[in-house]
């Protein structure tokens, strides 16, 4: 078990440092330096406000959801069809030059594509998380005299958030990841960012190189997803 962590260790700093080594834009200047972090801060803030957007809906939808109100249950389920069954570039598009044409700043109308994309997914994560809890526990509970919210929040969510959580710290590493297209409307994240350098340079250096920076982002997001699953199943 040691050895196999040593050697992943050992491969991931093998292939960063190759990579930086090799693909690091050595032509980039003090400006580009730091247009370059601030493009990253984009990708993070539109991460992070995009996942807090999509884990508030979605627990909001699933819980709907599980009122059982048919013409609800209804427009929940085509909503989340809709927003699985598009493209993400396509959504960026119709939030950008129909929905909210008149903003000025793209940014935003990202944050909430990407938020409400994400919800979708988060609303199936949850609803799954809960009917992964065996049904006898609500009706057990049901039966002690406590009414359907309690019930909810007192015994079945918190056998379903073992469940729940890890879904969501890798819906967060996906969020991250497509991020990655919203250069199509204008945003300036570090992918678009990339691009332009690429072209101010004529070399793929740049573009190789944020592929390191995703990577390298995508290791520690998991890693970090991987210590939490440890916590939770730590007293299995």
């Amino acid at each position: 078990m040691l050895n196999e962590k040593f050697f992943r260790v050992l491969f991931f700093v093998v292939i960063v440092s190759a990579g930086v080594y090799y693909f690091y834009p050595t032509e980039l200047n003090e400006a580009q330096r730091l247009a370059y972090l601030k493009s990253y801060g984009v990708t993070l803030g539109l991460t992070i406000g995009g996942t807090a957007i999509g884990v508030t809906l979605g627990f909001i939808l699933a819980f709907l959801k599980f009122l059982n109100i048919k013409i609800l249950s209804f427009l929940i389920d085509e909503y989340v069809d809709i927003l699985r069954g598009t493209p993400i570039i396509l959504q960026l598009l119709i939030f950008s030059v129909v929905i909210f044409a008149t903003w000025s700043d793209n940014f935003y109308v990202a944050l909430i594509a990407l938020g409400l994309n994400s919800s979708a997914y988060v609303a199936e994560i949850v609803r799954s998380g809960i009917n992964s809890v065996d049904k006898g526990q609500m009706e057990a509970a049901r039966a002690m005299g406590l009414n359907y919210y309690v019930s909810m929040r007192e015994v079945v969510f918190p056998q379903a958030t073992k469940n729940i959580l890890p879904a969501l710290a890798n819906e967060f590493i996906s969020l991250f990841k497509e991020t990655s297209v919203v250069g199509y409307i204008s945003v300036i994240d570090i992918t678009m960012q990339s691009k332009s350098l690429q072209a101010v340079f004529y070399s793929p250096e740049p573009v190789i190189f944020t592929g390191i920076v995703y990577y390298v982002s995508v290791k520690f997001f998991t890693f970090l997803v991987k210590i939490l699953e440890r916590r939770l199943n730590r007293h299995d």
